[in-house]
């Protein structure tokens, strides 16, 4: 291949991708930025940004606050039905979420990607990625292949990419199920907020209602695949559970839903592997970046689209892109994510158990402190000052 200025391949215009081919275009590599889908498309997702991908956002000068619902607060019921509602701590980036549809989310970061120079393709599907010495070469559907430098896969789970540069497949237990629906004419009791469910009737799923605009709530239930199998139940029931039980009843008294239920896989690990490879990254859901906890994700998209591109770049200027020179993009996920998502995964295991979190729930009532640590961990952990002794002081002190 003989080219003026490394090309880039990004596959997937998600916020994982769009985030990459921003930081590749802006520094003036040749970036191509591929969906299978055409935006905007729908995208089945709980559709919650916490504080700190608003940050990720606004760094790439996205204020989305107009389209979306900016929330402040959030709203945490126990299975005994102990409920918490918290402002976010201002600490939290700002103490301001926001839940915004995934059609214009991706959309506008797409738009971004392409402002900044990516090369939109849109409609085209990959179906395998083959790497030599020279190129990492994408095999499209229509039977055309198309050339890079290296690939950055951001093609979610399960992930093309991912499974052609030799990727292990995520194990049944490191994987989840979710089904959500969408309601509208929502009246809130109380000021909006992110409302997380971990019921007795539902548990080991746990549930959730996000505002949207126009009076709209995105209303859905998650649940690990080897737990779902293990009590062999159907996702869509245990949705319809939840929507039977008193308190979400009273909060959706006046909504109907609209649509079909729909529903999605996502990688739920603690310990990430397999995302460098020599001429590929992988990102976002396709890397396993993921909150083992609450399954949000896009955060670590933008984050981890983020990183690939700035070592992809710094690849390019030493002109080498084999797995040694992408190293880099391993170490920095694993200083920024690890500690997060394995502190998410071992609280996975207290928010199984109704009577654990019954008790630090009702600790929390006695606590400011706790109860900000667990709005904390509802959007993702960071600041949390979480330790085994804490816990054990708030569970049986």
């Amino acid at each position: 291949m003989k080219r003026n200025r490394p090309t880039v391949a990004i596959v997937g215009a998600g916020p994982a991708g769009s985030a990459a081919a921003f930081v590749t275009a802006s520094h003036g590599l040749r970036t191509i930025l591929i969906d299978r889908a055409r935006h905007p498309r729908e995208k089945v997702c709980g559709e919650g940004c916490t504080p700190r991908a608003v940050r990720n956002l606004e760094r790439m000068g996205l204020d989305l606050t107009l389209q979306g619902v900016s929330v402040t607060h959030t709203h945490l019921i126990s299975p005994g039905g102990i409920e918490l509602f918290t402002q976010l701590p201002p600490g939290i980036h700002g103490g301001q979420a926001l839940v915004i549809p995934r059609t214009i989310l991706d959309e506008r970061l797409t738009q971004r990607a392409v402002r900044a120079g990516a090369d939109l393709r849109q409609d085209l599907r990959v179906d395998q990625v083959t790497v030599s010495s020279s190129c990492a070469r994408l095999h499209l559907h229509d039977g055309s292949t198309l050339d890079a430098d290296v690939v950055i896969g951001c093609d979610g789970m399960p992930s093309v990419v991912r499974r052609s540069l030799g990727g292990e497949p995520f194990r049944q237990a490191q994987t989840a199920s979710a089904v959500r629906a969408i309601y509208e004419d929502v009246v809130w009791d109380r000021e909006r907020a992110l409302v997380l469910v971990w019921d007795k009737a539902v548990l080991p799923a746990y549930g959730w209602i996000f505002p949207l605009p126009e009076g709209r709530a995105n209303v859905g239930i998650g649940m690990r695949m080897d737990q779902l199998q293990a009590k062999e139940a159907n996702l869509r029931r245990i949705l319809e559970t939840f929507l039977q039980l008193p308190r979400i009843r009273s909060l959706l008294a006046k909504a109907r839903p609209v649509g079909r239920v729909k529903g999605h896989p996502l990688p739920m690990t603690c310990s990430p592997t397999d995302f460098v490879f020599d001429r590929g990254l992988l990102a976002g859901d396709a890397a396993g970046f993921v909150n083992p906890l609450t399954g949000e994700g896009i955060e670590y998209a933008l984050e981890s689209g983020e990183l690939a591109g700035r070592v992809v770049v710094q690849a390019a200027q030493l002109g080498n892109f084999d797995r040694r020179s992408l190293m880099l993009y391993s170490w920095a996920c694993a200083d920024q994510f690890l500690p997060i998502l394995r502190l998410n995964g071992w609280l996975r295991h207290v928010f199984a158990v109704p009577w654990l979190l019954d008790r630090l729930f009702r600790a929390s009532l006695r606590s400011e402190r706790l109860r900000e640590d667990i709005a904390r961990i509802a959007l993702g952990g960071e600041g949390a000052r979480f330790s085994g002794r804490m816990l054990r002081g708030a569970l049986f002190g």
